[in-house]
């Protein structure tokens, strides 16, 4: 454990205010619910897998060399989310017990991917920290039922003894049969029940949710509660 506590030394919030990622960079913003991402686990062919610089950090980079190589590193065994690869490196995160999350470059080679799973599972309670919750349980109508609640500022004691703390939202029910390969699911909340992810009209919650692993993610539009609310996070189950 105190291994995996260096590896977070240099944690990255997957968070809004995070550099936007283009060509040859890999941030926390890479892993939205619309991307193609896989699970993956780091391989036993070496001790310790560094992690790789940004192309803005160093010209060059992802690279094999000594001037592109990261002090953070993972170890044999810990589980990734990965997504696009670029000569050879894949961008990956690494999301730790605790929530803290470190997205960077991994060698593609030193990683494996595993398989999804035959039937996919959403039911449970899905955590992304103490202030993202969303619950999944299934109806008689062969309907994923949906239920979220968001703060920001519940964690801060001042915040909450001057009731600062804003909150979110939503409910809805995705049609089994409207989940892409079992996997992704997109929906917006009407104010007569859920609809289709792009049809309504201004100011609607937004959500878009994609099974990778053990893992959920999850991307919002900023429109599900109060100020700075958010569910857009990487999920864990949490039954």
């Amino acid at each position: 454990m105190k291994r995996l506590a260096t590896v977070l030394a240099a944690a990255v919030a997957l968070a809004a205010g995070e550099a936007a990622a283009g060509p040859g960079d890999c941030y926390g913003d890479s892993f939205r619910a619309s991307a193609e991402l896989r699970a993956a686990v780091v391989r036993n062919d070496a001790p310790r897998v560094n992690f790789v610089k940004n192309v803005t950090a160093r010209t060059g980079c992802p690279a094999a060399t000594e001037a592109c190589r990261e002090r953070a590193y993972l170890i044999p065994g810990n589980g990734v989310v990965v997504g696009e690869e670029v000569g050879g490196f894949r961008c990956a995160v690494y999301l730790a017990g605790n929530g803290q999350a470190r997205a960077g470059w991994l060698p593609a080679a030193a990683l494996m991917l595993i398989p999804p799973a035959n039937t996919p599972d959403w039911t449970g309670r899905w955590t992304a920290g103490p202030e993202q919750t969303i619950t999944i349980t299934q109806n008689d109508n062969r309907e994923w039922v949906l239920e979220g609640e968001a703060t920001y500022g519940a964690s801060d004691p001042e915040r909450v003894r001057r009731g600062g703390v804003n909150m979110g939202n939503f409910n809805a029910a995705v049609p089994r049969g409207d989940v892409q390969a079992g996997t992704f699911m997109a929906f917006a909340e009407g104010p007569n029940g859920t609809l289709a992810f792009d049809t309504g009209g201004e100011g609607l919650c937004r959500v878009s949710l994609r099974l990778v692993g053990p893992w959920m993610i999850v991307t919002d539009n900023g429109g599900c509660g109060g100020h700075n609310v958010s569910f857009s996070g990487i999920y864990r189950q949490s039954r």
